[in-house]
């Protein structure tokens, strides 16, 4: 959780405490010098130099600078005797223009002399030292910077030497002459951004790694991947403090299972498991789905700071690329407030698959139009996942892909459009016509929050640019579905009709499963071949069900 403020000279009355800092080794004598998470709603103890800094609502209470024409607007703290320390911050730019900057600052000595961490345009960030307003690169690296999203920054000042981390990595280290003590602070160039949880520890130990010189999806500098394994938590006591940092962690070509185990807490954070990063598995530390929250909130309209709009596929909070991933006991969100936008394209993803092989127990998938995207990397590749004891809610095609997947004594939760008639429709399966299994529901319970009776369709055919390739494949079976489910619970879409699709029921119990004339049953031999082992069984006969 965010730290409350502590004084800034906290440095003679502060307990010596053992703290393992974020890509640096432990410092046996680590102490907090200063703490900021802005939760009182001011910036007391800061001095400013330029800008226009307030404090603002972001998930919690953050600081921001919303002045993109300054080209140099700073806030400082601390104590300008401060010596070897290390400082780190949330950082997340808003606007990042060609000429833009947001930086980290330490041993600031005055208003133009310090160290500077900073996130550039073009992908790029870089640590340097800057005397009365020049800068000497100590070092760089190359790495996706996108405004909107949050970054952890961190300088560490120890005698002689500097480092920088982003998210966990060496981004590069040097040695420099500028001043042995100063304050820390941060700063923007011709840019907006804001700043959480900013906090200063004593003793600024450095590791002797040196910094990266590929790609930052090669494996990193930080902790791990020694134990095959990471811990994920906001406050800074585990080995990151955000979950895409743990991701990258894992080494590229990563042939053995790989865990992070994630500590409670939102994090509001794009995350993508890359294709090259298979065998990777969330696990809430708590037991309990609640408890941890990975939300983000694009739309399919959202407008990108590049220009254009970021789509169905590009509006997802998680991606997953990387085959053998699982999660468990945690929740998947997109928490885009259709109410405050009228984007004419609000699809909104939560999760979208690409991967094969994936496993989700105890997980629960949030949000309204598009919540879950279960697809495949093409066309012609199968992409299989098992979602057993999960929880998935939305209202329009909150189920929807070329993927193959199966339900298995899940929550499917059809949240109400205040329709009286249509509240939305629960599946859009866009199965290719040579894949047999789409989408099973086995021992599922349909309910709604406040659906109308009648009111909400099993589902409709997603054909995507009008493939007639896509032939829709469901079967709801052995399930129990409530009032809200419509007697006649497919429908068209597209100008495609629902009767050329596969779609069917089987045994299922509840007020929304009278059986009609627009309902296909499967016969008892026709069930025997639609089952959870056939649908995920594939050529290498996997078997994950229990």
């Amino acid at each position: 959780m965010p730290r409350n403020r502590r004084p800034l000279f906290a440095l003679a009355a502060a307990a010596l405490v053992a703290l393992t800092q974020l890509g640096g080794a432990p410092s046996a004598h680590a102490a907090t010098l200063f703490g900021d998470d802005f939760a009182d709603g001011d910036t007391a103890g800061w001095s400013r130099s330029g800008g226009a800094w307030s404090v603002v609502a972001d998930d919690g209470r953050a600081l921001q600078q919303a002045k993109g024409d300054t080209d140099n607007a700073r806030l400082f703290a601390g104590d300008p005797s401060w010596s070897d320390y290390a400082v780190q911050a949330r950082v997340k730019p808003l606007t990042l223009p060609a000429d833009g900057a947001t930086a980290l600052l330490a041993r600031a000595s005055g208003t133009t002399t310090f160290y500077r961490l900073a996130l550039l345009p073009g992908n790029q960030v870089r640590l340097e030292s800057v005397r009365s307003g020049t800068a000497t690169a100590l070092g760089a690296t190359s790495r996706p910077v996108a405004a909107g999203t949050w970054y952890t920054l961190k300088i560490e000042v120890a005698g002689a030497t500097v480092r920088g981390y982003v998210d966990g990595t060496l981004v590069g280290a040097g040695t420099g002459a500028l001043a042995a003590t100063g304050r820390i602070g941060v700063q923007t160039r011709y840019a907006t951004a804001r700043y959480d949880d900013v906090t200063v520890t004593s003793g600024g130990t450095a590791p002797t790694t040196p910094p990266p010189t590929t790609s930052p999806t090669a494996s990193p500098t930080g902790p791990p991947p020694a134990g095959r394994s990471a811990v994920v938590a906001r406050d800074g006591s585990g080995d990151f403090t955000s979950v895409q940092a743990a991701v990258n962690a894992v080494p590229a070509g990563n042939s053995a299972r790989f865990t992070i185990t994630i500590k409670p807490g939102t994090y509001r954070e794009l995350v993508t498991i890359p294709a090259d990063r298979p065998y990777v598995s969330f696990v809430g530390s708590t037991g309990n789905a609640r408890d941890v929250v990975i939300t983000y909130d694009n739309a399919s309209g959202t407008p990108k700071p590049g220009g254009g709009t970021y789509g169905t596929s590009g509006s997802a909070s998680v991606t997953i690329d990387g085959h053998d991933f699982t999660a468990t006991h945690l929740t998947f969100s997109n928490s885009f407030d259709e109410a405050a936008h009228d984007y004419g394209a609000e699809q909104a993803v939560a999760v979208l698959t690409r991967a094969d092989r994936l496993v989700f127990d105890d997980v629960r998938f949030l949000g309204n139009q598009d919540t879950l995207y279960h697809n495949s990397a093409s066309n012609s590749a199968i992409g299989r996942a098992y979602f057993r004891g999960c929880y998935v809610e939305g209202d329009v095609d909150f189920v929807f892909g070329r993927g193959t997947g199966v339900f298995d004594r899940c929550e499917i939760r059809s949240l109400s459009r205040g329709s009286s008639s249509n509240n939305g429709y629960v599946t859009a399966p866009s199965t290719m016509i040579g894949n047999p299994y789409g989408f099973l529901f086995t021992g599922c319970a349909l309910t709604t929050d406040s659906a109308a009776a009648q009111s909400v369709h099993l589902g409709r055919p997603w054909h995507p640019s009008g493939d007639v390739n896509a032939i829709g494949q469901v079967v709801f079976r052995d399930s129990t579905l409530g009032a809200h489910v419509k007697n006649s619970p497919w429908t068209d879409m597209s100008g495609f009709s629902w009767r050329d699709a596969r779609f069917s029921e089987y045994r299922n119990t509840g007020p929304g499963s009278a059986v009609t004339a627009d309902r296909p049953q499967l016969t008892d031999a026709q069930a025997s071949t639609y089952t959870a082992q056939r649908y995920l069984a594939g050529p290498d006969g996997w078997n994950p069900t229990y």
